[in-house]
């Protein structure tokens, strides 16, 4: 596509389960001109045939397929290839709701000139039952102060629009965090310009027992006390290469498979946890699989047993997404 207002990134590795739904979601947009820059980041599932099947229908997806080396590689890739002002990004299992890249365009092109737009979230369980909404607040300031007082991010990484100029400005995605990467990147981008938001709910974001910020949460704890004590460095007007070093360490020790990995327990408590008062039945699932991954938690068999004795009086509503 000539001339795309908007270039959309996506990282696949082995989603073939969710992909089609993915693309559609992003490809379905209106009101903006975009082009689909999708990176296959040797996907072993039939990944890569699926991609290749839309784009031979649709111009606008671009698909590169390469070896596997993680998501912060492909996204570099990708976003090098962005020929847009502004870079959205989408996750292989998560969806874009109809508006979404619209309304963060037309945020972008307020008079405050964001650098970075982000939007609300709903959380959902694998199987698409709605968890809890995540709003980010309307204020520029209260946004940048979570991400550069409180080191946290205004939504799921999918969700994010930034500037492309600006992303080049700051040095874009860093391989040296091999996890939290988003963090590492909105961090420098909330330095250098200011954040905007769009408060409708607009991307579906798909909790996983087994995503990275469960099985990996110490590691990214890690990832998350460079990237702020790099911060307070720049901010300082000093350079973070330190930082840099110790997050390449660590990325080095995640690619050699050193670093300790959590089993999914946390996951499965939490999305029991979240729904244990509106859907009982669906929470009593998951905290069985709590129990099931450690039968030693006593609070787990507890949360468990109350979510079935709730479910039989109060059958599940059958609400899901």
């Amino acid at each position: 596509m000539k001339n795309p207002s908007i270039s959309v990134v996506m990282s696949v590795y082995n989603n073939a389960d969710t992909l089609s739904v993915a693309l559609d979601s992003i490809l379905s947009q209106d009101g903006v001109e975009l082009e689909f820059i999708v990176i296959d980041d040797g996907s072993t599932d039939g990944s890569g045939g699926i991609l290749d099947d839309v784009a031979a229908r649709d111009s606008r997806l671009r698909v590169v397929h390469k070896e596997n080396e993680g998501l912060t590689q492909a996204l570099i890739e990708g976003c090098a290839m962005a020929s847009a002002p502004w870079i959205a990004r989408q996750d292989a299992d998560d969806v874009s709701l109809p508006g979404r890249l619209r309304a963060q365009s037309e945020r972008a092109l307020e008079k405050d000139s964001p650098s970075l737009v982000a939007c609300g979230v709903l959380y959902r369980t694998p199987a698409g039952e709605p968890m809890f909404p995540v709003i980010p607040s309307s204020e520029p300031k209260e946004l940048s102060d979570k991400i550069l007082e409180h080191g946290e991010n205004t939504c799921s990484h999918g969700a994010i629009v930034f500037s492309r100029e600006c992303y080049e400005a700051v040095g874009g995605y860093r391989s040296e965090f091999y996890f939290a990467q988003d963090l590492d990147l909105v961090t420098r981008l909330a330095e250098a310009g200011r954040v905007g938001s769009v408060q409708a709910v607009l991307y579906r974001y798909t909790f996983s027992p087994h995503s990275i910020s469960t099985h990996s949460a110490a590691v990214q704890e890690m990832y998350r006390n460079l990237i702020r004590a790099g911060h307070k460095v720049r901010m300082r007007g000093g350079s973070d290469t330190e930082c840099l070093e110790k997050a390449k360490e660590i990325c080095q020790a995640v690619r050699e498979g050193s670093c300790p990995k959590s089993d999914p327990f946390p996951g499965y408590y939490f999305i029991g946890a979240c729904l244990h008062q509106r859907d009982p039945r669906v929470a009593a699932h998951y905290f069985r699989k709590a129990v099931l991954t450690r039968p030693w938690s006593s609070k787990s068999w507890f949360r468990w047993l109350v979510a079935v004795v709730a479910s039989v009086r109060a059958p599940s509503t059958g609400e899901s997404e």
